[in-house]
């Protein structure tokens, strides 16, 4: 099996029952026991639970080629990806006390949802990025706000807002990476 983001290190082979060293080695070097055309010894059957490790016995190539790879794409970070939701623009700036600054905003696209994360752009520069503290439309608290509509949107640790200022709404989303 080849891949560029990962690689298989072989800590020991052998032939016949997967044994209690074999299980011992696996638990202290954090590996997974593929076995093929074999079974675990009983003892070692008991280990295997008592020190939770990993044991993969087929009877069938493919099927432990697969695992493999299974195991291997499994270890890869996650890819993040960012889908665009809604966008704001920045009409007003107000001050309040028990809020702190709180920007004036017409949704332009899409949505904006309390839960989005969010980004700032001023211009063509991206001048921060995290997340909705406040979302309210007039004075009521809500989840989302539709295209044409105005709210009023606290930050979560920005308060530098610039009449102008784009608000992006977006979600993460984490997909696996293919070996």
């Amino acid at each position: 099996i080849h891949s560029k983001k990962a690689e298989i290190n072989i800590i020991s082979t052998g032939v016949g029952e997967v044994l209690e060293s074999d299980v011992q080695l696996a638990a202290a070097s954090k590996a997974v026991i593929i076995g093929f055309h074999t079974q675990i010894e009983s003892h070692a059957d008991e280990l295997v639970k008592q020190l939770s490790v990993q044991v993969k016995l087929h009877n069938i190539i493919y099927h432990a080629i697969d695992d493999v790879k299974s195991i291997l794409a499994d270890m890869l970070d996650k890819v993040a990806i960012e889908t665009d939701k809604g966008k704001t623009e920045v009409k007003a700036i107000f001050k309040s006390s028990h809020y702190g600054t709180i920007a004036g905003c017409i949704v332009t696209e899409g949505t904006i949802h309390r839960n989005h994360q969010i980004r700032i752009k001023r211009g063509t520069e991206m001048v921060w990025k995290g997340t909705i503290s406040s979302l309210k439309r007039v004075k009521e608290d809500v989840r989302e706000v539709a295209k044409g509509l105005e709210c009023g949107v606290v930050l979560n640790g920005f308060s530098d807002y610039k009449e102008g200022d784009i608000l992006e709404s977006y979600e993460i989303t984490y997909i696996s990476q293919e070996l």
